[in-house]
């Protein structure tokens, strides 16, 4: 390219300096418009002809209206039920379990950050993670050793839970989860990574819900009812203090 034809810098005076539509470049008079541009300057010219077509700013047209009312059944937020007086945990009693729930997180991540040495102790799991039926064949018939668990990635360990939670639509009104479920559920929780991704925020929040509705149908003047609604209390409590879900809080 010769120097008559090279492309240069548009040389601004003050006036121009800060407008978004001032040219950067500028092309020779005696360059052609060609259908295929052979050169740097013909393609340029040839884009900035086609930009001429096309509207300075470019605005979105769609009416987004009737898209909101069909969606709104997704994003509104039905308050958790809330429990009875004399079964809500104190803040002292939920300070306590965040405390032992970090504990246990923080000695898993020590395991984890020496996993050379003991890898080759993990249970290996062949499951079908998308199979109900093996899931629950597999809860009943293991225990929630950390060798079960570190054997499963993260994404199991969320199918897992979820089927888990699916299990609790069974408790029938003035019982509580049942104990080996309940093991299974912390197991997981403890081994549950951070920063949370968006579906594994989804499954804390409608177990913390699910715990709620459970414990809204014990009788509070049964004398059993504060011991069944132990174990509800300490997962309202984790979803709520430990993973940051603060509105779904005692």
């Amino acid at each position: 390219m010769s120097a008559k034809h090279c492309i240069f810098k548009l040389n601004k005076t003050d006036e121009q300096e800060d407008s978004l539509k001032s040219p950067c470049f500028q092309i020779s008079k005696n360059v052609e418009l060609k259908e295929i541009p052979t050169t740097g300057e013909e393609y340029l010219l040839k884009v900035m002809n086609e930009r001429r077509n096309h509207a300075t700013v470019t605005r979105c047209n769609i009416d987004c209206s009737k898209f909101s009312r069909n969606q709104s059944c997704f994003v509104e937020q039905v308050p958790p039920m809330k429990a009875p007086d004399n079964l809500k945990p104190t803040i002292e009693w939920q300070n306590v379990q965040v405390a032992d729930f970090s504990e246990s997180r923080m000695y898993i991540s020590r395991l984890l950050a020496k996993k050379a040495q003991w890898a080759k102790d993990v249970t290996s799991i062949a499951l079908d993670h998308t199979n109900s039926e093996e899931w629950r064949e597999f809860f009943e018939t293991r225990e929630p050793t950390l060798t079960c668990i570190l054997g499963l990635n993260h994404t199991i360990l969320d199918n897992g839970l979820e089927i888990l939670i699916e299990s609790l639509n069974k408790i029938k009104p003035g019982e509580s989860i049942p104990y080996k479920t309940g093991q299974w559920i912390y197991a997981i929780l403890a081994c549950t990574r951070q920063p949370l991704l968006s579906d594994t925020v989804s499954i804390l929040r409608n177990l913390a819900r699910k715990c709620a509705e459970i414990r809204s149908r014990l009788n509070p003047e049964n004398e059993s009812s504060k011991e069944y609604a132990t174990p509800l209390n300490v997962f309202i409590c984790l979803v709520a203090r430990y993973f940051r879900q603060y509105d779904l809080a005692d």
